[in-house]
Protein backbone atom coordinates (compact mmCIF):
# COMPACT_ATOMS: atom_id res chain seq x y z
CA UNK A 1 0.00 0.00 0.00
CA UNK A 2 1.22 3.53 -0.80
CA UNK A 3 2.27 5.25 2.43
CA UNK A 4 0.80 8.64 1.56
CA UNK A 5 -2.57 7.09 0.66
CA UNK A 6 -2.51 5.18 3.95
CA UNK A 7 -1.56 8.30 5.88
CA UNK A 8 -4.41 10.28 4.32
CA UNK A 9 -6.91 7.63 5.48
CA UNK A 10 -5.81 7.66 9.11
CA UNK A 11 -7.57 9.38 11.98
CA UNK A 12 -5.57 11.30 14.58
CA UNK A 13 -6.03 8.42 17.04
CA UNK A 14 -4.67 5.93 14.51
CA UNK A 15 -1.69 8.16 13.76
CA UNK A 16 -0.89 8.65 17.44
CA UNK A 17 -0.96 4.89 18.04
CA UNK A 18 1.71 4.40 15.38
CA UNK A 19 4.08 6.61 17.40
CA UNK A 20 4.29 4.19 20.35
CA UNK A 21 6.34 1.07 20.94
CA UNK A 22 4.80 -0.46 24.03
CA UNK A 23 5.61 -3.52 26.12
CA UNK A 24 3.67 -5.82 28.36
CA UNK A 25 4.61 -8.00 31.27
CA UNK A 26 5.29 -11.68 30.66
CA UNK A 27 2.09 -13.36 29.44
CA UNK A 28 -0.34 -10.52 30.18
CA UNK A 29 -1.69 -10.82 26.67
CA UNK A 30 -5.04 -9.17 27.41
CA UNK A 31 -3.28 -5.89 28.20
CA UNK A 32 -1.49 -6.14 24.88
CA UNK A 33 -4.72 -6.87 23.03
CA UNK A 34 -6.37 -3.73 24.37
CA UNK A 35 -3.44 -1.55 23.37
CA UNK A 36 -3.06 -2.97 19.88
CA UNK A 37 -6.71 -3.48 18.97
CA UNK A 38 -8.41 -0.54 20.65
CA UNK A 39 -5.66 2.08 20.70
CA UNK A 40 -3.88 1.30 17.41
CA UNK A 41 -0.42 0.97 18.99
CA UNK A 42 1.95 0.24 16.13
CA UNK A 43 4.97 -1.45 17.70
CA UNK A 44 6.04 -3.57 20.65
CA UNK A 45 9.14 -4.26 22.69
CA UNK A 46 9.53 -8.00 23.26
CA UNK A 47 11.59 -9.25 26.21
CA UNK A 48 12.76 -12.69 27.25
CA UNK A 49 9.98 -12.53 29.82
CA UNK A 50 7.53 -12.66 26.90
CA UNK A 51 9.47 -15.13 24.73
CA UNK A 52 11.59 -17.53 26.80
CA UNK A 53 11.71 -19.99 23.88
CA UNK A 54 11.55 -19.83 20.08
CA UNK A 55 8.21 -21.65 20.22
CA UNK A 56 6.82 -18.98 22.55
CA UNK A 57 8.15 -16.24 20.28
CA UNK A 58 6.49 -17.65 17.18
CA UNK A 59 3.18 -18.08 18.97
CA UNK A 60 3.31 -14.59 20.48
CA UNK A 61 4.16 -12.72 17.28
CA UNK A 62 1.34 -14.49 15.43
CA UNK A 63 -1.09 -13.60 18.19
CA UNK A 64 -0.28 -9.92 18.51
CA UNK A 65 0.00 -9.39 14.75
CA UNK A 66 -3.51 -10.86 14.71
CA UNK A 67 -4.62 -8.06 17.02
CA UNK A 68 -3.21 -5.46 14.63
CA UNK A 69 -4.96 -7.19 11.73
CA UNK A 70 -8.32 -6.59 13.44
CA UNK A 71 -7.94 -2.80 13.36
CA UNK A 72 -9.63 -0.76 10.65
CA UNK A 73 -6.51 -0.32 8.49
CA UNK A 74 -4.82 -3.65 9.38
CA UNK A 75 -1.35 -2.06 9.80
CA UNK A 76 1.13 -4.70 11.07
CA UNK A 77 3.37 -4.15 14.07
CA UNK A 78 7.07 -3.48 14.36
CA UNK A 79 8.26 -6.07 16.89
CA UNK A 80 11.67 -5.33 18.40
CA UNK A 81 14.02 -7.16 20.76
CA UNK A 82 17.36 -6.48 22.44
CA UNK A 83 19.09 -9.46 20.83
CA UNK A 84 22.55 -7.97 21.10
CA UNK A 85 24.59 -10.82 22.55
CA UNK A 86 25.05 -9.52 26.08
CA UNK A 87 21.30 -8.89 26.26
CA UNK A 88 19.02 -11.47 24.69
CA UNK A 89 15.66 -13.14 24.11
CA UNK A 90 14.65 -16.78 23.56
CA UNK A 91 17.48 -17.71 25.92
CA UNK A 92 19.07 -20.25 25.85
CA UNK A 93 17.36 -21.62 22.74
CA UNK A 94 18.63 -18.88 20.43
CA UNK A 95 22.21 -18.24 19.30
CA UNK A 96 23.15 -14.99 20.97
CA UNK A 97 26.85 -15.26 20.22
CA UNK A 98 29.38 -14.10 22.81
CA UNK A 99 28.28 -10.44 22.72
CA UNK A 100 29.73 -7.29 21.28
CA UNK A 101 32.87 -6.87 23.37
CA UNK A 102 33.96 -10.38 22.44
CA UNK A 103 33.26 -9.58 18.79
CA UNK A 104 35.39 -6.47 19.20
CA UNK A 105 38.17 -8.64 20.65
CA UNK A 106 38.32 -10.55 17.37
CA UNK A 107 39.17 -7.26 15.59
CA UNK A 108 37.42 -8.89 12.63
CA UNK A 109 34.34 -7.13 11.20
CA UNK A 110 33.40 -10.30 9.32
CA UNK A 111 32.91 -11.98 12.71
CA UNK A 112 30.34 -9.30 13.60
CA UNK A 113 28.74 -9.61 10.18
CA UNK A 114 28.25 -13.37 10.42
CA UNK A 115 27.11 -13.31 14.05
CA UNK A 116 24.57 -10.56 13.39
CA UNK A 117 23.35 -12.38 10.30
CA UNK A 118 22.58 -15.34 12.57
CA UNK A 119 20.85 -13.02 15.04
CA UNK A 120 18.78 -11.46 12.24
CA UNK A 121 17.80 -14.83 10.79
CA UNK A 122 16.67 -16.18 14.15
CA UNK A 123 14.60 -13.11 14.99
CA UNK A 124 13.01 -12.94 11.54
CA UNK A 125 12.16 -16.64 11.65
CA UNK A 126 9.78 -16.09 14.58
CA UNK A 127 8.33 -12.79 13.37
CA UNK A 128 10.51 -10.42 15.38
CA UNK A 129 11.15 -7.99 12.55
CA UNK A 130 13.24 -5.35 14.33
CA UNK A 131 16.62 -5.71 16.04
CA UNK A 132 17.17 -3.14 18.79
CA UNK A 133 20.93 -3.41 18.37
CA UNK A 134 23.86 -3.05 18.00
CA UNK A 135 25.14 -0.73 20.70
CA UNK A 136 27.31 1.77 18.83
CA UNK A 137 28.63 3.19 22.11
CA UNK A 138 32.39 3.54 22.57
CA UNK A 139 32.82 2.21 26.09
CA UNK A 140 35.58 4.58 27.16
CA UNK A 141 34.67 4.63 30.87
CA UNK A 142 35.64 1.46 32.76
CA UNK A 143 33.06 2.27 35.45
CA UNK A 144 30.19 2.21 32.93
CA UNK A 145 28.04 -0.47 34.52
CA UNK A 146 25.18 -0.51 32.01
CA UNK A 147 27.09 -0.68 28.70
CA UNK A 148 30.31 -2.59 29.34
CA UNK A 149 30.27 -5.82 27.33
CA UNK A 150 27.31 -4.53 25.31
CA UNK A 151 29.84 -2.33 23.47
CA UNK A 152 32.25 -3.51 20.78
CA UNK A 153 34.99 -1.67 22.63
CA UNK A 154 36.58 1.66 23.35
CA UNK A 155 38.25 2.72 20.13
CA UNK A 156 36.13 4.63 17.59
CA UNK A 157 37.59 3.09 14.43
CA UNK A 158 37.06 -0.45 15.75
CA UNK A 159 33.58 0.24 17.10
CA UNK A 160 32.60 1.96 13.86
CA UNK A 161 33.78 -0.93 11.69
CA UNK A 162 32.05 -3.51 13.87
CA UNK A 163 28.84 -1.47 14.01
CA UNK A 164 28.69 -1.18 10.23
CA UNK A 165 29.35 -4.90 9.80
CA UNK A 166 26.68 -5.79 12.37
CA UNK A 167 24.11 -3.60 10.61
CA UNK A 168 24.89 -5.19 7.25
CA UNK A 169 24.82 -8.73 8.65
CA UNK A 170 21.50 -8.23 10.43
CA UNK A 171 19.97 -6.81 7.25
CA UNK A 172 20.99 -9.93 5.35
CA UNK A 173 19.40 -11.87 8.20
CA UNK A 174 16.11 -10.12 7.46
CA UNK A 175 15.43 -7.50 10.14
CA UNK A 176 15.36 -3.73 10.55
CA UNK A 177 18.24 -2.43 12.66
CA UNK A 178 18.48 0.21 15.41
CA UNK A 179 21.89 1.61 16.39
CA UNK A 180 21.96 2.90 19.97
CA UNK A 181 22.31 4.95 22.24
CA UNK A 182 22.72 8.19 20.29
CA UNK A 183 24.89 10.22 20.61
CA UNK A 184 26.78 7.74 22.83
CA UNK A 185 26.42 6.07 26.24
CA UNK A 186 30.06 5.04 26.57
CA UNK A 187 31.43 7.75 28.87
CA UNK A 188 28.90 7.46 31.69
CA UNK A 189 29.16 6.02 35.19
CA UNK A 190 25.48 6.37 36.05
CA UNK A 191 23.11 3.77 34.60
CA UNK A 192 20.26 5.65 32.89
CA UNK A 193 17.86 3.00 34.21
CA UNK A 194 18.54 4.59 37.61
CA UNK A 195 19.12 8.30 36.99
CA UNK A 196 19.93 10.99 34.43
CA UNK A 197 23.63 10.91 33.46
CA UNK A 198 25.67 13.84 32.16
CA UNK A 199 28.56 13.65 29.69
CA UNK A 200 30.93 16.61 29.64
CA UNK A 201 33.07 15.81 26.60
CA UNK A 202 33.77 18.71 24.25
CA UNK A 203 31.97 18.84 20.93
CA UNK A 204 35.20 17.91 19.14
CA UNK A 205 35.65 14.88 21.40
CA UNK A 206 32.07 13.77 20.79
CA UNK A 207 32.52 14.06 17.03
CA UNK A 208 35.85 12.22 17.09
CA UNK A 209 34.92 9.49 19.57
CA UNK A 210 31.24 8.89 20.28
CA UNK A 211 29.62 9.92 17.01
CA UNK A 212 31.97 8.06 14.67
CA UNK A 213 30.30 4.62 15.11
CA UNK A 214 26.85 6.13 14.57
CA UNK A 215 28.05 7.73 11.35
CA UNK A 216 29.31 4.33 10.20
CA UNK A 217 26.10 2.60 11.24
CA UNK A 218 23.98 5.14 9.37
CA UNK A 219 26.17 4.78 6.29
CA UNK A 220 25.69 1.02 6.51
CA UNK A 221 21.94 1.53 6.26
CA UNK A 222 20.59 1.44 9.82
CA UNK A 223 16.91 2.36 9.58
CA UNK A 224 16.54 3.36 13.24
CA UNK A 225 18.61 5.42 15.67
CA UNK A 226 17.76 5.02 19.35
CA UNK A 227 18.32 8.02 21.60
CA UNK A 228 20.12 8.20 24.95
CA UNK A 229 18.60 9.70 28.08
CA UNK A 230 21.80 11.62 28.75
CA UNK A 231 22.66 15.32 28.91
CA UNK A 232 25.61 16.21 26.67
CA UNK A 233 26.67 19.62 27.91
CA UNK A 234 28.59 20.54 24.76
CA UNK A 235 25.53 19.86 22.58
CA UNK A 236 22.60 20.89 24.79
CA UNK A 237 23.23 21.79 28.42
CA UNK A 238 19.53 21.78 29.29
CA UNK A 239 17.95 18.72 27.68
CA UNK A 240 18.88 15.05 27.43
CA UNK A 241 19.33 13.84 23.86
CA UNK A 242 15.82 12.34 23.80
CA UNK A 243 14.29 15.78 24.39
CA UNK A 244 16.79 17.89 22.44
CA UNK A 245 15.97 19.49 19.05
CA UNK A 246 19.64 20.51 18.84
CA UNK A 247 20.82 16.89 19.09
CA UNK A 248 18.07 15.14 17.16
CA UNK A 249 17.32 17.89 14.64
CA UNK A 250 20.45 19.93 14.07
CA UNK A 251 22.98 17.14 14.63
CA UNK A 252 21.35 13.81 13.74
CA UNK A 253 19.06 15.00 10.94
CA UNK A 254 21.11 17.98 9.83
CA UNK A 255 24.83 17.27 10.13
CA UNK A 256 24.64 13.48 9.92
CA UNK A 257 21.86 13.38 7.34
CA UNK A 258 19.84 10.61 8.99
CA UNK A 259 16.44 10.14 7.30
CA UNK A 260 15.09 7.08 9.10
CA UNK A 261 13.13 6.56 12.32
CA UNK A 262 14.32 8.13 15.57
CA UNK A 263 13.33 5.85 18.46
CA UNK A 264 13.53 6.94 22.08
CA UNK A 265 15.06 4.67 24.67
CA UNK A 266 12.42 3.61 27.14
CA UNK A 267 10.61 6.59 28.61
CA UNK A 268 9.81 4.39 31.63
CA UNK A 269 13.45 4.44 32.74
CA UNK A 270 14.12 6.29 35.96
CA UNK A 271 16.33 8.81 34.18
CA UNK A 272 13.13 10.13 32.59
CA UNK A 273 10.32 9.30 35.02
CA UNK A 274 12.17 10.73 38.03
CA UNK A 275 13.05 13.94 36.18
CA UNK A 276 10.20 14.73 33.78
CA UNK A 277 6.43 14.51 33.79
CA UNK A 278 5.60 11.49 31.57
CA UNK A 279 2.77 13.11 29.63
CA UNK A 280 4.66 16.33 28.92
CA UNK A 281 7.91 14.55 28.11
CA UNK A 282 6.42 12.34 25.37
CA UNK A 283 5.09 15.44 23.59
CA UNK A 284 8.43 17.21 24.08
CA UNK A 285 10.28 14.18 22.69
CA UNK A 286 8.15 14.10 19.53
CA UNK A 287 8.58 17.84 19.03
CA UNK A 288 12.34 17.39 19.51
CA UNK A 289 12.48 14.82 16.69
CA UNK A 290 11.58 11.42 18.16
CA UNK A 291 9.32 9.48 15.76
CA UNK A 292 8.66 6.42 17.89
CA UNK A 293 8.24 6.49 21.68
CA UNK A 294 9.43 3.40 23.53
CA UNK A 295 7.65 2.58 26.76
CA UNK A 296 9.37 -0.71 27.49
CA UNK A 297 8.55 -2.20 30.85
CA UNK A 298 11.47 -1.93 33.21
CA UNK A 299 11.96 -4.72 35.71
CA UNK A 300 11.17 -2.41 38.62
CA UNK A 301 8.10 -0.73 37.14
CA UNK A 302 4.94 -2.67 36.44
CA UNK A 303 1.63 -2.29 38.22
CA UNK A 304 -1.03 -4.40 36.55
CA UNK A 305 -3.81 -2.39 38.18
CA UNK A 306 -2.72 0.87 36.55
CA UNK A 307 -0.84 -0.30 33.45
CA UNK A 308 -3.55 0.31 30.85
CA UNK A 309 -4.49 3.68 32.34
CA UNK A 310 -0.86 4.85 32.36
CA UNK A 311 -0.25 3.88 28.75
CA UNK A 312 -3.51 5.28 27.40
CA UNK A 313 -2.91 8.53 29.29
CA UNK A 314 0.25 9.03 27.22
CA UNK A 315 -1.58 8.31 23.97
CA UNK A 316 -4.25 10.77 25.04
CA UNK A 317 -1.63 13.40 25.91
CA UNK A 318 -0.23 13.28 22.37
CA UNK A 319 -3.70 13.44 20.81
CA UNK A 320 -4.56 16.45 22.97
CA UNK A 321 -1.27 18.12 22.04
CA UNK A 322 -2.28 17.85 18.38
CA UNK A 323 -5.71 19.24 19.11
CA UNK A 324 -4.44 22.22 21.11
CA UNK A 325 -1.58 23.01 18.74
CA UNK A 326 1.32 21.97 20.97
CA UNK A 327 2.16 19.33 18.36
CA UNK A 328 1.53 20.29 14.75
CA UNK A 329 -0.27 18.02 12.33
CA UNK A 330 2.72 18.43 10.03
CA UNK A 331 5.09 17.03 12.68
CA UNK A 332 2.64 14.22 13.48
CA UNK A 333 2.39 13.20 9.83
CA UNK A 334 6.16 13.44 9.42
CA UNK A 335 6.77 11.03 12.31
CA UNK A 336 4.00 8.61 11.33
CA UNK A 337 5.17 8.71 7.71
CA UNK A 338 8.65 7.62 8.74
CA UNK A 339 7.26 4.72 10.78
CA UNK A 340 5.02 3.62 7.92
CA UNK A 341 7.84 3.86 5.38
CA UNK A 342 9.94 1.62 7.58
CA UNK A 343 7.10 -0.89 7.71
CA UNK A 344 6.78 -0.66 3.94
CA UNK A 345 10.52 -1.21 3.46
CA UNK A 346 10.36 -4.32 5.68
CA UNK A 347 7.50 -5.75 3.62
CA UNK A 348 4.89 -5.30 6.34
CA UNK A 349 2.37 -3.42 4.19
CA UNK A 350 2.08 -6.04 1.46
CA UNK A 351 -1.02 -7.65 2.94
CA UNK A 352 0.47 -10.87 4.27
CA UNK A 353 3.11 -11.78 6.83
CA UNK A 354 5.49 -14.75 6.59
CA UNK A 355 4.37 -17.85 8.48
CA UNK A 356 7.65 -18.17 10.35
CA UNK A 357 9.43 -21.26 11.59
CA UNK A 358 11.64 -22.28 14.49
CA UNK A 359 13.64 -24.63 12.27
CA UNK A 360 17.30 -23.63 12.40
CA UNK A 361 17.09 -21.52 15.56
CA UNK A 362 19.87 -22.71 17.82
CA UNK A 363 20.81 -25.26 15.18
CA UNK A 364 24.20 -26.75 14.43
CA UNK A 365 25.15 -24.26 11.70
CA UNK A 366 24.37 -21.26 13.90
CA UNK A 367 26.07 -22.79 16.95
CA UNK A 368 29.22 -23.34 14.93
CA UNK A 369 29.33 -19.66 13.94
CA UNK A 370 28.96 -18.49 17.54
CA UNK A 371 31.66 -20.93 18.65
CA UNK A 372 33.97 -19.80 15.87
CA UNK A 373 33.74 -16.12 16.79
CA UNK A 374 34.01 -16.96 20.51
CA UNK A 375 37.26 -18.81 19.86
CA UNK A 376 38.61 -15.83 17.91
CA UNK A 377 37.88 -13.56 20.87
CA UNK A 378 39.73 -15.32 23.71
CA UNK A 379 42.86 -13.36 24.62
CA UNK A 380 45.84 -14.02 26.87
CA UNK A 381 46.19 -10.53 28.31
CA UNK A 382 48.89 -11.40 30.84
CA UNK A 383 51.37 -14.22 30.85
CA UNK A 384 53.39 -16.23 28.38
CA UNK A 385 51.80 -18.52 25.84
CA UNK A 386 54.11 -21.23 27.19
CA UNK A 387 52.04 -21.31 30.38
CA UNK A 388 49.26 -22.89 28.34
CA UNK A 389 47.86 -25.40 27.67
CA UNK A 390 47.39 -27.32 30.87
CA UNK A 391 48.26 -31.01 30.96
CA UNK A 392 45.04 -32.99 30.43
CA UNK A 393 46.11 -35.47 33.10
CA UNK A 394 47.08 -32.82 35.64
CA UNK A 395 45.17 -32.25 38.86
CA UNK A 396 43.34 -29.01 38.06
CA UNK A 397 41.57 -27.05 40.77
CA UNK A 398 38.77 -24.79 39.59
CA UNK A 399 37.80 -22.00 41.99
CA UNK A 400 34.61 -19.98 41.71
CA UNK A 401 35.23 -16.45 43.02
CA UNK A 402 31.53 -15.47 42.95
CA UNK A 403 29.23 -16.28 45.83
CA UNK A 404 26.30 -18.40 44.75
CA UNK A 405 23.89 -15.85 46.22
CA UNK A 406 25.22 -13.19 43.84
CA UNK A 407 23.66 -14.99 40.88
CA UNK A 408 20.13 -14.31 42.15
CA UNK A 409 20.10 -10.92 40.40
CA UNK A 410 20.50 -12.58 36.98
CA UNK A 411 16.85 -13.60 37.01
CA UNK A 412 15.37 -10.48 38.60
CA UNK A 413 15.26 -8.23 35.53
CA UNK A 414 11.87 -9.30 34.16
CA UNK A 415 13.39 -10.45 30.89
CA UNK A 416 15.27 -7.25 30.07
CA UNK A 417 19.01 -7.85 29.98
CA UNK A 418 21.39 -10.81 29.82
CA UNK A 419 18.88 -13.53 30.79
CA UNK A 420 21.40 -16.37 31.25
CA UNK A 421 19.74 -19.59 32.31
CA UNK A 422 22.83 -20.57 34.31
CA UNK A 423 25.87 -18.70 35.62
CA UNK A 424 28.88 -18.60 33.32
CA UNK A 425 30.90 -20.52 35.90
CA UNK A 426 28.57 -23.52 35.63
CA UNK A 427 29.01 -23.72 31.87
CA UNK A 428 32.77 -23.37 32.26
CA UNK A 429 32.89 -26.08 34.90
CA UNK A 430 30.97 -28.48 32.63
CA UNK A 431 33.34 -27.77 29.72
CA UNK A 432 36.39 -28.24 31.94
CA UNK A 433 35.13 -31.57 33.30
CA UNK A 434 35.00 -32.91 29.76
CA UNK A 435 38.64 -32.00 29.18
CA UNK A 436 40.28 -32.51 32.58
CA UNK A 437 39.17 -35.77 34.24
CA UNK A 438 40.96 -34.96 37.50
CA UNK A 439 39.19 -31.62 37.96
CA UNK A 440 38.42 -30.50 41.51
CA UNK A 441 36.01 -27.60 42.19
CA UNK A 442 36.06 -25.19 45.14
CA UNK A 443 33.21 -22.79 45.77
CA UNK A 444 33.68 -19.19 46.87
CA UNK A 445 31.89 -20.02 50.11
CA UNK A 446 34.25 -22.90 50.89
CA UNK A 447 37.34 -20.84 50.12
CA UNK A 448 36.23 -17.89 52.26
CA UNK A 449 35.43 -20.30 55.10
CA UNK A 450 39.04 -21.53 55.02
CA UNK A 451 38.09 -25.00 53.82
CA UNK A 452 40.32 -25.05 50.72
CA UNK A 453 43.77 -26.62 50.59
CA UNK A 454 46.12 -27.04 47.64
CA UNK A 455 48.98 -29.41 46.92
CA UNK A 456 52.16 -28.18 45.17
CA UNK A 457 51.50 -30.11 41.96
CA UNK A 458 47.96 -28.78 41.40
CA UNK A 459 47.12 -26.28 38.66
CA UNK A 460 44.81 -23.53 39.91
CA UNK A 461 42.23 -21.81 37.71
CA UNK A 462 40.07 -19.07 39.23
CA UNK A 463 37.04 -17.72 37.37
CA UNK A 464 35.71 -14.16 37.48
CA UNK A 465 32.39 -12.98 36.03
CA UNK A 466 30.37 -9.86 35.30
CA UNK A 467 26.94 -9.20 33.76
CA UNK A 468 25.52 -5.86 32.51
CA UNK A 469 22.21 -5.78 34.39
CA UNK A 470 19.58 -3.03 33.90
CA UNK A 471 19.12 -0.99 37.05
CA UNK A 472 21.30 -3.19 39.28
CA UNK A 473 24.85 -4.51 39.60
CA UNK A 474 26.25 -8.02 39.72
CA UNK A 475 27.94 -8.42 43.10
CA UNK A 476 31.67 -8.85 42.44
CA UNK A 477 32.95 -7.99 45.90
CA UNK A 478 34.13 -11.50 46.71
CA UNK A 479 36.07 -11.85 43.46
CA UNK A 480 38.99 -9.48 44.11
CA UNK A 481 39.41 -10.73 47.69
CA UNK A 482 39.53 -14.38 46.64
CA UNK A 483 41.92 -13.72 43.76
CA UNK A 484 44.25 -11.77 46.07
CA UNK A 485 44.17 -14.46 48.76
CA UNK A 486 44.77 -17.20 46.19
CA UNK A 487 47.75 -15.38 44.77
CA UNK A 488 49.20 -15.01 48.26
CA UNK A 489 48.87 -18.77 48.69
CA UNK A 490 50.12 -20.10 45.35
CA UNK A 491 51.74 -17.16 43.52
CA UNK A 492 52.37 -17.51 39.79
CA UNK A 493 50.68 -20.92 39.67
CA UNK A 494 47.34 -19.11 39.61
CA UNK A 495 45.57 -18.66 36.26
CA UNK A 496 42.63 -16.25 36.18
CA UNK A 497 39.97 -16.91 33.54
CA UNK A 498 37.73 -13.88 33.00
CA UNK A 499 34.25 -14.64 31.68
CA UNK A 500 33.72 -10.88 31.54
CA UNK A 501 35.36 -7.60 30.50
CA UNK A 502 39.00 -7.07 31.54
CA UNK A 503 38.58 -3.86 33.57
CA UNK A 504 39.21 -5.79 36.78
CA UNK A 505 42.89 -6.04 35.85
CA UNK A 506 43.49 -2.65 37.48
CA UNK A 507 42.53 -4.25 40.81
CA UNK A 508 44.67 -7.36 40.20
CA UNK A 509 48.21 -5.97 39.81
CA UNK A 510 49.96 -9.14 40.98
CA UNK A 511 48.24 -11.62 38.69
CA UNK A 512 50.66 -12.93 36.07
CA UNK A 513 48.41 -15.16 33.93
CA UNK A 514 45.05 -13.76 32.83
CA UNK A 515 42.91 -15.26 30.10
CA UNK A 516 39.90 -13.21 29.00
CA UNK A 517 36.85 -14.35 27.00
CA UNK A 518 35.11 -10.91 27.15
CA UNK A 519 31.79 -12.69 27.68
CA UNK A 520 29.67 -14.68 30.12
CA UNK A 521 27.85 -16.65 27.39
CA UNK A 522 28.14 -20.48 27.23
CA UNK A 523 29.96 -20.29 23.89
CA UNK A 524 32.63 -18.04 25.46
CA UNK A 525 33.00 -20.34 28.47
CA UNK A 526 33.48 -23.32 26.16
CA UNK A 527 36.03 -21.42 24.05
CA UNK A 528 38.05 -20.50 27.15
CA UNK A 529 38.10 -24.15 28.23
CA UNK A 530 39.30 -25.13 24.76
CA UNK A 531 42.21 -22.70 25.12
CA UNK A 532 43.21 -24.17 28.49
CA UNK A 533 43.08 -27.64 26.94
CA UNK A 534 45.26 -26.64 24.00
CA UNK A 535 42.55 -27.06 21.37
CA UNK A 536 42.57 -23.35 20.48
CA UNK A 537 45.37 -20.77 20.49
CA UNK A 538 44.27 -17.49 22.11
CA UNK A 539 44.39 -14.85 19.38
CA UNK A 540 42.04 -12.11 20.64
CA UNK A 541 43.09 -8.56 21.47
CA UNK A 542 41.50 -6.41 24.12
CA UNK A 543 39.15 -3.81 22.54
CA UNK A 544 39.29 -1.65 25.69
CA UNK A 545 42.11 -0.19 27.75
CA UNK A 546 43.25 -2.61 30.42
CA UNK A 547 46.30 -2.89 32.68
CA UNK A 548 48.22 -5.39 30.60
CA UNK A 549 51.33 -5.95 32.71
CA UNK A 550 51.49 -7.40 36.18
Amino acid sequence: MDVQILLDQMTVEEKVGQLFLLAFSKDRIEEARILFEQHYVGASYISNDNVPTPQAALALTRTIQGYAAKTRLHIPLLLGADQEGSWSVMTPGSCTGPGNMALGATADPTAAYHMYQVIGEELAAVGLNTLLAPCADCNSNPHNSIIGMRSFGEFPALVGAMTAAAVQGAHVGGVAVAVKHFPGHGDTTLDSHRGLPTVSRTRDELLRIDLHPFIEGIRAGAEIVMTAHIIFTALDAENPATLSPKILGDLLRGELGFTGVVLSDSMNMRSMKRTYDPQRSVVQAINAGVDLIMLAEEHYDHDASTYIDQQTALLRAVKEAVENGQLSMQRLDQAVGRVLRLKEARGLLTGSLPEGSIAGIGGEAHREIEMQVSRQAVALLRGEAAALPLDREAQVVLINTSLRASYATLNQTRGIGPNPDQPAFDYFEAAMREKFPRLRVITAEAFLAGEATFSPDEKLVAVTENYPLPGMDFDQRSQTQIISDLHSLVGARLIVVALRDPYELAALPAITTYLCAFSFRPCAACAAAEVLAGEVVPSGKTPVSAQMTA
